[in-house]
């Protein structure tokens, strides 16, 4: 099984925001954390990464995989306001999608302000060491 999961824009400088509220959260340590989550809960599933301010990257990762992968694991960050192209490209993928909106320490949208929330089973918001597990655990679930 393969699962994508499609960072937005600045999500990379996580760690500024961290170090601001006294903690040490950077992609990398969140991005390991979830493959070793993974890995605990089945190591068969393989989990493909892709950070991006660019929407046309971003695009071209769903539909490159959308035939392979079984589900999107998306943290949009400031694309949940604007980028329309993404959301025209996760519908036509048909691909079940969880978003991310991390809680407000790390600048998150509120889920309504988000133009993703009607195309994703569920969108999470939460600490960001907590919302990605999260994220993965309940794609899982709508994946069985």
């Amino acid at each position: 099984m393969e699962i994508l999961i499609l960072q937005g824009p600045n999500i990379n400088l996580i760690g500024v925001e961290s170090s601001k509220v006294g903690e040490r959260v950077t992609l990398d340590k969140i991005n390991k954390g979830l493959r070793v989550h993974s890995h605990g809960v089945d190591s068969a599933i393989q989990l493909q990464f892709l950070q991006t301010h660019k929407a046309e990257k971003a695009i071209s990762f769903i539909q490159r995989n959308r035939k392979k992968a079984q589900g999107i694991i998306f943290a949009p960050a400031a694309w949940g306001l604007y980028e329309y192209s993404i959301l025209d490209t996760l519908k036509l993928s048909e691909l079940p999608c969880v978003q991310i909106l991390l809680d407000e320490n790390y600048g998150s949208l509120d889920e309504s302000d988000s133009i993703y929330t009607t195309v994703c089973k569920e969108t999470i918001t939460a600490h960001p060491f907590k919302a990605f597990i999260d994220a993965f655990d309940i794609l899982l679930k709508h994946l069985s």
